[in-house]
């Protein structure tokens, strides 16, 4: 008797078969090879109708073999492009998946729309006319499946994983149907193996786990499942479903994720899904509040065998039997790994050679607790063996020594001030007793900075402000604490950022836009940006300074359009989380960039970047200020160094007492306790 699991992974992977039919079918049409038109009912495309041209069937005059060779000479013209077509679908789980697509003659039967190789696939195709027997097209239609792309190992892994995961989890699909026809249905689903979570969302957004194309929106600003990004398949009607991911959920905070949450419940407008590849348990009030829990333990030996039977068609005793003999330990393996290892072409021992080695490698990684972050790991947010990590927390305690990064975001802990002891200053700052001002204008402040203008007065106020805060005489929102400093290469901003933190006496976060744009996959990039603002909020009060801000971009700019969605998208969240810095205390936002022009004029309006200093290339007295500044305690002998032997000319010699002068009373002003006369 056919089990639910089995049920499910016939419904999943012939959704799977279904899609690519339909790439190949758009293939096929680019090249001549099919006719395709749209049905529409109304004001929307309802189904697609896929006619075999008269040349087409012309080629069935020929052999079979050269038929074959046609056929695939003309498909290796088209590009590997994903369908623009949109097909909507109405099949249920466990039911025979139909395409809701129509086919002419409209007195066909549907046994003679069934598919080759008895597969209960609706066929949509229609003959080039009237007269023409169904039979040549479907002919036709057999020979052109013979080129339909192979499994993707991803998704043929995942709807194994998801299967188990609702026949462990549910007693019947009726009980299933009832809790999916809830507009606002919360389903937590669960699967222990890294990269589960951004494989299943972007099969959720192709329409191979649900019967419809589908739009993630995640409920708590954070990355989303999938990479969110439109260009993969343009054109498709898609119907939203608000997202979670499993190893997000222990990194934020609890009161405000749960809010999100509770309103997007009360709503009902979309159901939510959580998708979790962590192996502990995530916190009750996601975990215990759950309309549906499907969970499943995970990779095994069965599961694998599947795989490769399904793929590369090796049958599952052989598999079964080479696992059991190698001891195959499955642990640490992800997604990935199995999409490396499960290649075509490759024998049976070269796979599981592979993944033994890709597992022992995951392994390791999971004692040395050598995570990546960025999600290029086994998980996202967790350790490779799917334990979420501890919220990075920085607050230093006395005697504890600061940490110099933590999730890839420098951290600077502000230098204390120096005092005239003779012993470190509690920041490693040393004082000369003989010379206690001229110690404390070497620390690097804002007080001791020369050329920076607007900006240092700025921090000044700014300094005055934060003491009004702490003292609750003056409210968050009532202070400037957002910034954008731009000016040639050399000027100084990094060094601001520095000396804002010391003068301010609060830490420094150090990040940049082109650290955020390492991973590359949208999804990774807004996780990192996220996570910088997150740790300045964990942390508040604290300095946010965000390098080469101009690498965002404009949505305006006219330079990346052909992946304009994908910067907007980056564009747009940099908004919401400047938004969201306005309303929690604490976060300081200094941004910093050499081309100004190129940075998108939302970004630099009231509440976001709003104050702008521009920094010049330092002019003479800003010289002598930061000479001053540097040299310290040893100005006064460099002074009396300077050469003085007689000038050729009494011009000369007038320029030069000139000279002298107004470098003195710079000095002066800039170093107290400097005698004019030294």
């Amino acid at each position: 008797m056919e089990t639910l699991t089995d049920r499910i992974t016939r419904y999943l992977l012939a959704r799977i078969r279904r899609l690519a039919i339909l790439d190949l079918y758009e293939r096929a049409a680019v090249v001549g090879l099919l006719e395709a038109d749209f049905i529409v009912e109304g004001d929307e495309t309802s189904g697609t109708i896929w006619r075999v041209p008269e040349q087409s069937l012309r080629l069935l005059d020929a052999e079979p073999v050269r038929v074959r060779a046609e056929i695939m000479r003309r498909l290796g013209k088209a590009p590997y492009k994903t369908t623009a077509i949109d097909v909507l679908i109405r099949d249920l789980p466990g039911e025979p998946p139909h395409q809701n697509v129509r086919s002419a003659p409209k007195d066909t039967t549907d046994r003679e729309n069934l598919a080759v190789e008895g597969r209960l696939e609706s066929q949509p195709v229609a003959a080039s006319s009237a007269s023409e027997a169904p039979s040549a097209s479907r002919k036709f239609l057999a020979l052109l499946q013979e080129h339909v792309a192979p499994p993707s190992v991803a998704h043929v892994a995942i709807a194994l994983l998801v299967a188990r995961a609702v026949g462990t989890s549910v007693p019947d699909l009726s009980a299933l149907s009832a809790v999916l026809r809830n507009p606002g249905a919360f389903v937590l689903i669960k699967a222990p193996v890294g990269r589960f979570e951004r494989r299943f969302g972007l099969m959720l957004e192709d329409g191979l786990i649900v019967p419809y194309w589908a739009k993630l929106e995640d409920v708590h600003r954070s990355s989303p499942l999938s990479d969110g990004y439109g260009d993969r398949r343009r054109g498709k009607t898609r119907k939203t479903i608000k997202t979670l991911a499993g190893s997000d959920v222990p990194k934020a905070v609890e009161r405000s994720l749960s809010r999100f949450l509770v309103d997007v419940l009360l709503e009902r407008s979309a159901p939510v899904v959580l998708a979790d590849e962590t192996k502990t348990a995530l916190a009750p009030f996601v975990s215990m509040t759950a309309d549906l829990v499907l969970e499943c333990r995970g990779l095994d030996h069965e599961l694998i065998a599947e795989l490769l039977q399904t793929c590369c068609g090796i049958a599952p005793k052989q598999s079964l039997r080479q696992m059991e003999k190698m001891a195959l330990d499955l642990e640490g393996l992800s997604i990935d790994a199995l999409a490396l290892a499960v290649r075509p072409g490759r024998g049976l021992e070269h796979i599981l050679s592979i993944l033994e080695v890709l597992g022992e490698r995951g392994r390791s990684s999971d004692k040395s607790g050598d995570d990546d972050d960025d999600g290029r790991g086994s998980g996202r947010g967790s350790d490779r063996s799917g334990r979420p990590k501890v919220k990075s927390r920085f607050l230093i305690k006395d005697g504890d020594d600061p940490p110099k990064s933590v999730d890839g975001i420098d951290v600077v802990q502000p230098e204390k001030a120096a005092e005239a002891s003779g012993e470190e200053g509690g920041g490693g700052v040393s004082v000369d007793p003989a010379n206690p001002e001229h110690s404390r204008l070497r620390q690097l402040r804002v007080e001791t900075l020369s050329g920076y203008g607007d900006a240092r007065d700025w921090a000044l106020d700014l300094k005055a402000d934060l003491q009004l805060w702490r003292d609750g005489g003056l409210a968050w929102s009532e202070m400037s604490t957002k910034l954008i400093l731009s000016g040639p290469p050399g000027t100084g901003k990094t060094t601001y950022a520095r000396a804002l933190c010391n003068s301010l006496q609060v830490p420094l976060l150090v990040t940049s836009v082109a650290s955020w744009l390492e991973p590359g996959y949208l999804g990774d990039v807004l996780k990192r940006m996220s996570r910088a603002f997150e740790l300045a909020r964990e942390n508040a009060p604290v300095i946010l300074f965000i390098d080469e801000i101009d690498n965002i971009g404009s949505r305006f700019g006219g330079r990346r359009e052909q992946h304009d969605d994908y910067w907007r998208s980056l564009i747009n969240r940099l908004l919401e989380l400047l938004d969201g810095t306005a309303k929690t205390d604490g976060v300081i936002v200094v941004a910093a960039t050499n081309l100004p022009e190129k940075i998108d004029p939302a970004l630099l309006r009231s509440g976001r970047l709003e104050k702008h200093v521009a920094i010049p290339m330092p002019d003479m007295e800003a010289l002598i200020g930061i000479l001053a500044h540097h040299l310290g305690a040893d100005l006064a002998g460099v002074l009396a160094s300077a050469p003085s032997g007689r000038p050729k000319t009494m011009k000369a010699e007038r320029q030069r007492q000139v000279l002298i002068e107004r470098d003195a009373d710079v000095i002066n002003e800039s170093v107290p306790g400097v005698s004019r006369d030294a």
